[in-house]
């Protein structure tokens, strides 16, 4: 046999990859990339899945949180008879339609519909939810409320929901309403403390948000990038 190093050039053989992500993208074969995006579409299934499945504990998430701060307000001096009942209305219209986007997203046959379509829908109205939960610091807040509820009022539906959907656009669809319509509320009103109660329930919920973001992430999503 020949020498395979005839020049006698010193042999440095490349290292082996330590992962699949490791190898350079030119390198992979087409059957790997096809694997590793129909990985990717089931992953994004699978998650469409989850956030339809996980809807009416969102409901139920909305409505417990609903009932403990109209009886709070209400302690207070606010939520008065028809501000509360208009609140009300106005979420449970919400939660109505996030439940018969669940039912409907599960009982229609596939040819019907996709779970893309469905998920988009239930991010349209967890938009609405969060603005009609929003507008509540307009409708039924005493007139100077002290900063725990204001705080709470940011806090705890947005950590429900935080908790509950674990997906960053319905997460961001219900929070950024809530968070926006809070601070014009605390601004216009000029409750004492309002701002910073609102800010530091907006801050404690965005740390959740980027973990719950960074925890739901797809491992293997990096290795689909061209």
């Amino acid at each position: 046999m020949g020498d395979p190093n005839p020049a006698g050039l010193p042999f440095h053989p490349a290292p082996l990859a330590k992962s699949f992500g490791d190898s350079p993208s030119d390198n992979r074969s087409p059957a790997l990339v096809r694997l590793l995006r129909l990985h990717q579409e089931a992953f994004q299934n699978f998650s469409q899945a989850r956030l339809l499945d996980r809807a009416p504990s969102a409901c139920l998430a909305v409505m417990f949180s609903g009932a403990v701060l109209l009886f709070w307000m209400a302690q207070e001096g606010g939520a008065n008879l028809p501000a509360g009942f208009v609140w009300s209305l106005w979420l449970l219209t919400g939660v109505i339609a996030l439940t018969v986007i669940y039912i409907r997203g599960f009982a229609r046959h596939p040819a019907q519909g996709t779970l893309e379509t469905a998920t988009r829908e239930l991010r349209k109205f967890l938009l609405y939810t969060g603005t009609a939960w929003g507008l509540g610091a307009y409708a039924v807040m005493p007139g100077q409320p002290d900063a725990a509820l204001i705080f709470a009022f940011v806090a705890l539906p947005g950590l429900a929901m935080i908790l509950v959907l674990k997906d960053d656009k319905a997460m961001l669809a219900f929070c950024g309403p809530v968070m926006l319509l809070s601070l014009g509320a605390a601004a216009m009103r000029g409750w004492p403390h309002g701002l910073a109660a609102t800010l530091g329930a907006g801050v404690i919920c965005i740390f959740m948000l980027q973990r719950a973001i960074r925890a739901q992430r797809d491992p293997l999503a990096h290795l689909t990038q061209q």
